[in-house]
């Protein structure tokens, strides 16, 4: 009798978290709709709270979340939840997409640049609709580290990998600043060695 009420009990707990979670996932829906369409983030934020009492180990809660406070300019408490929703899934995407952002702005663009490796080393088919923001994000990354050469292979990869639309769009973004710079620093660099042997040869 007791098993049959212990089993009954755990049954009924499977259940109810099962409910909560399809109340948490409703919530976070409504969350996206208020935060993305509405831009009533005071809404948003207060139904993310709620999804996330109902189910703490809610990575799109969590995303959003920390979506809400980066477009506040709350990059501190951004960057928490973009580390706590990697800690329940190492593997989201846009988690880390969302972290390099935050390094980018605060000028630390190597930090950026791994994290956004990562986000594209944990790509799956469900996560084709970044690839084209990813490409951007690494492209001007690249750029700032003054990285012309990988900056130029990620662009020609983007090639292979995007639609016609999508490719033709970074194109326009970058592939005429990458061969600029990328020429000045070849000049700037032929300048210098030129001088070295100068120099070197008094």
């Amino acid at each position: 009798m007791k098993n049959l009420l212990t089993n009954e009990t755990n049954s009924k707990q499977k259940i109810d978290k099962k409910i909560y979670d399809i109340k948490s996932e409703k919530l976070v829906r409504q969350a996206n709709d208020n935060f993305i369409y509405f831009k009533d983030y005071e809404m948003a934020l207060e139904q993310v709270e709620e999804a996330l009492d109902l189910d703490s180990t809610n990575v799109k809660a969590l995303v959003l979340k920390g979506n809400i406070f980066f477009s506040i300019e709350e990059l501190e408490v951004a960057f928490e939840c973009f580390e706590k929703a990697l800690e329940i899934d190492p593997y989201s995407v846009e988690a880390y997409s969302l972290k390099a952002n935050i390094f980018d702005i605060n000028g630390k663009s190597k930090e950026a640049l791994e994290a956004c490796e990562n986000a594209f080393k944990n790509l799956r088919k469900r996560d084709n609709e970044f690839l084209t923001c990813l490409y951007d994000q690494k492209i001007s990354i690249l750029i700032k580290l003054k990285k012309y050469k990988e900056a130029k292979l990620t662009l020609q990869e983007s090639y292979k990998q995007l639609g016609e639309e999508d490719s033709s769009y970074i194109a326009s973004c970058y592939r005429d600043v990458i061969d600029i710079l990328h020429k000045e620093k070849t000049r700037k660099k032929t300048i210098a060695l030129k001088r070295f042997k100068l120099v070197h040869n008094m």
